[in-house]
C-alpha cells in the first residue's frame, strides 16, 4: 500500500511541476517562435519588393540547366496525331 501511495504522490507532484513549468515556458516559446516567423516574413517581403524595383524595361531570362539539356536531347518531338472523341 505504501508503494502505490508513493507512485500516486509522485505522479501528482510531477503533474503540478510540469504544469507550472509550462505555464511560464510555453508562452515564451510561442512568442519567440512568432517573432522568428515575423522576421522571416519581413525579409521575404523586402526581397520581393527589391526584386520588383529592377530597372524598368530590363529583361532577365533565367534558364534551368536541366531543362536546357533535356531540350537538346529530345531531338525530334514527334508528329501530331489527330483523334476523335468516343462517347
Amino acid at each position: 500500500m505504501g508503494t502505490l501511495l508513493k507512485i500516486i504522490l509522485f505522479a501528482v507532484l510531477f503533474y503540478y511541476i510540469f504544469k507550472g513549468i509550462f505555464r511560464f515556458l510555453f508562452p515564451y516559446l510561442i512568442t519567440n517562435q512568432a517573432k522568428k516567423m515575423q522576421k522571416k516574413q519581413e525579409q521575404a517581403q523586402r526581397d520581393y519588393f527589391n526584386k520588383q524595383r529592377q530597372e524598368e524595361g530590363k529583361v532577365t531570362i533565367e534558364y534551368d540547366s536541366s531543362q536546357k539539356q533535356s531540350r537538346k536531347n529530345r531531338g525530334d518531338e514527334g508528329e501530331y496525331v489527330d483523334y476523335e472523341e468516343v462517347k
